[in-house]
């Protein structure tokens, strides 16, 4: 009975011991990636991720990092059968990258990345296939009451999204300090890739800016432009998506044909505009912030008729 205790003792502390162990170099690895400034939504999806991957690791009895094998690695991915290939790249993606981490900091004593399967996804599929025509871009911007400081919030952030194709998660970041008035252009270092990109401010965009600022923006202390709801800066988590379903279904657009609706659209939209009127690669490269202008080149694979519907009014040579 005494041996049986004994040993239940040392299977409980063999276990929290393990555990520990992983919870330790997972803490290693997220404090790198805030070292780097990555984004909070990058990070909490990267604990998500690992966390259960090295929950698998323990439970199937490895209990050092030190011990992982390429069958352990081969027999996790195999779990991930069932799931779409864009999520299995995902996962693969963000472990491949944790045991690079772990090899260059001498947690493991072989590069696991050098065996790790390539999941193979069409990049091309990621692009959203809608583009919204003129007509429809002009039904959401009427669908806004401007009367209201919130429709005038809404109407200078669209304005932001359609002829400057920034990215949401820029636009709620967007400090004061990033604009120069006097020089009509923005300077904003983008969420995603920390590039910092400086783009003209067009007069339509700086006047529905200037609008919310003065009429409609509360008299709240805070470096950012846009507040939300509670006069309050954006949180990391905030998405503009149901804002914009909200002024499409006022704006009574049919969206049966449309297969992707979010603001990310928006952005395809300008980019698939700018392409249409023979703007050079490397120019709708830098409007759009690209660290790479292969990302760029995947609009040139969007079909005739796509640009055919896409006819946006911008300012195409002031950029």
């Amino acid at each position: 009975m005494c041996i049986s205790l004994t040993q239940q003792k040392f299977e409980i502390d063999n276990v929290n011991s393990s555990k520990l162990h992983y919870q330790l170099i997972l803490k290693k690895f997220l404090d790198n990636l805030k070292y780097k400034k990555l984004s909070k939504g990058y990070i909490c999806s990267n604990k998500k991720v690992l966390s259960r991957f090295l929950k698998y690791l323990r439970i199937n009895d490895i209990s050092n990092i030190s011990k992982i094998t390429s069958e352990n690695i081969f027999n996790y991915i195999l779990t991930l059968n069932r799931c779409s290939q864009n999520y299995k790249y995902d996962i693969v993606s963000k472990i491949r990258i944790f045991l690079k981490f772990m090899y260059l900091n001498n947690f493991t004593s072989r590069d696991f990345t050098l065996v790790i399967p390539k999941i193979k996804i069409n990049h091309n599929k990621n692009i959203p296939n809608t583009v919204w025509s003129a007509g429809e871009i002009s039904k959401i911007l009427n669908s806004i009451d401007t009367t209201t400081s919130i429709g005038k919030r809404d109407y200078a952030i669209f304005m932001l999204l359609i002829h400057l194709g920034l990215r949401f998660s820029d636009v709620k970041k967007l400090k004061f300090d990033d604009i120069d008035w006097q020089m009509n252009i923005l300077n904003i270092t983008q969420s995603k890739t920390k590039k910092i990109v400086t783009l003209p401010l067009l007069e339509n965009v700086g006047i529905s800016i200037i609008d919310y600022i003065k009429n409609g923006r509360p008299n709240v202390v805070s470096e950012h432009i846009f507040l939300d709801r509670k006069d309050k800066s954006f949180s990391s988590q905030f998405s503009f998506y149901h804002i914009f379903r909200k002024y499409i279904k006022l704006a009574n657009i049919d969206i049966s044909n449309k297969k992707y609706i979010g603001t990310y659209s928006l952005r395809h939209s300008l980019a698939t505009t700018l392409l249409q009127n023979r703007t050079p690669l490397s120019t709708i490269s830098g409007i759009l912030g690209h660290t790479d202008i292969n990302n760029t080149a995947i609009y040139l694979k969007v079909d005739i008729t796509s640009l055919k519907e896409c006819c946006l009014n911008l300012e195409v040579d002031s950029l």
